[in-house]
């Protein structure tokens, strides 16, 4: 179900800051995967007691934690929006709309909510949390009221 633009309260697209702060738990689990893969490779190669190796593990802790959100990024395309009853979320072209009553928060202050039954981590910044909490705060005041 698509919301009129002019609906739209607050839109953000993640940044690459976003990304690497507030990845989910599937895609942090995808990076200790490709690390260990990679050290893997690296120690058929050198052997672990070289400082070669040292470096390459370093480098490549660095390369995997510093480079996948662009990856992320460039493939998922996260979009966000927030109208007066709805959180739309876009990823990969795929957009799905929560409303509101579908949308909770897990933890007091962090990115991690409750949308449509599931545990989502929202990669969006403070300032996008801040608008989703306080349309969340009047929309289940509202609701008490009737």
């Amino acid at each position: 179900m698509k919301k009129p633009a002019t609906d739209v309260l607050f839109q953000e697209e993640s940044t690459y800051k976003d990304m690497l702060l507030r990845k989910s738990v599937k895609m942090r689990v995808m990076e200790t995967v490709a690390f260990v893969l990679g050290m893997l490779i690296l120690a058929q190669i050198l052997p672990s007691n070289n400082t070669a190796f040292k470096v390459l593990a370093f480098a490549i802790a660095i390369a995997v934690v510093g480079l996948a959100p662009f990856l992320y990024r460039s493939m998922l395309r996260p979009v966000y929006k927030l109208t007066k009853t709805h959180l739309i979320i876009t990823m990969s072209g795929k957009e799905t709309s929560y409303p509101l009553s579908e949308v909770e928060q897990i933890y007091e202050g962090r990115h991690l909510y409750r949308v449509g039954g599931k545990r989502e981590s929202l990669m969006v910044s403070r300032e996008f949390l801040k608008h989703l909490n306080e349309r969340l705060f009047y929309y289940n005041k509202a609701n008490k009221r009737r």
